[in-house]
């Protein structure tokens, strides 16, 4: 049997910060965002596609906050209600917990970028961005989000430590590339497939479309191939590029519903 390249999947040791009582929201009254802004931000997060890439891991990592709510606290339905209601920064905050702690960190980073692009200076929000995006091994993004954190905060203690485990893994990645290259047989589709993943979570976007065009050259219907190279282009700034991939997808695959989601996320940027 051959070798085969398999996407790092580490073990993690997050942390992100407990969640915000409306008590302590009203000591901070510099770090609350117009209500008109934040409810559009917030109906825009909770309805708006994520982009997907595929042929990824499943995550099934529990993140705690450092000292948990109580179970109807942390309640994703009950803290989406709770921010569509009142969308504060700290609503917003809370609601990535909950999906960080449930399994969905994919949900939060969307929530916790609108929290960033509102409030550059809140550290909780850019460290609790770093957690999410190590779990979905967005390597490069998590320690630029870390390194946010520590730039607002050098006393971050908890997003040093998330700094240290992102850099980790972001080696693993590399020790695994540099490793499938040397000692793999085969050079298939699958292979090329799961390079590309790894490329991307290093943040090597440039390389991770070169390995999948690799695995169009072998498999020239792969819609998996055409979508992740769209996701690579969007991840480079260009959803100009991007479209004409997810377009491509949607025509090999007309019932895979994430090139759709990517494609709507990749006209709403283009319009921006």
């Amino acid at each position: 049997m051959e070798d085969e390249l398999k996407p790092v999947n580490g073990t993690p040791v997050p942390e992100v910060l407990p969640e915000v009582s409306e008590a302590e929201a009203e000591m901070q009254p510099e770090r609350r965002q117009s209500r008109l802004i934040a409810g559009i931000t917030a109906a825009a997060i909770l309805v708006f596609p994520f982009g997907y890439l595929m042929f990824s891991n499943s995550h099934s990592h529990k993140v705690l906050a450092s000292n948990p709510a109580p179970a109807a606290v942390t309640d994703v339905a009950s803290l989406e209600a709770l921010a569509r209601q009142s969308p504060t920064e700290n609503n917003l905050i809370n609601l990535s917990l909950g999906y960080i702690n449930s399994g969905a960190s994919v949900r939060a980073i969307p929530v916790l970028q609108s929290v960033v692009a509102r409030d550059k200076n809140s550290a909780v929000a850019w460290n609790d961005l770093c957690v999410a995006q190590t779990l979905q091994h967005g390597y490069a993004e998590a320690i630029d989000a870390c390194n946010q954190a520590l730039t607002i905060n050098p006393a971050f203690q908890l997003a040093r430590n998330n700094l240290r485990w992102a850099s980790d893994e972001r080696q693993k990645t590399l020790v695994v590339i540099n490793t499938a290259d040397k000692t793999t047989a085969v050079h298939n589709a699958d292979f090329y497939m799961a390079q590309g993943l790894n490329y991307i979570h290093i943040g090597d976007y440039d390389q991770s479309i070169v390995a999948w065009q690799h695995v169009l050259e072998l498999s020239p219907k792969s819609a998996l191939a055409t979508n992740n190279i769209g996701m690579a282009y969007m991840m480079k700034k260009h959803p100009e590029i991007a479209i004409g991939w997810f377009e491509k997808t949607i025509v090999l695959d007309p019932s895979l519903q994430i090139a759709k989601n990517n494609l709507a996320w990749a006209q709403a940027e283009l319009r921006k």
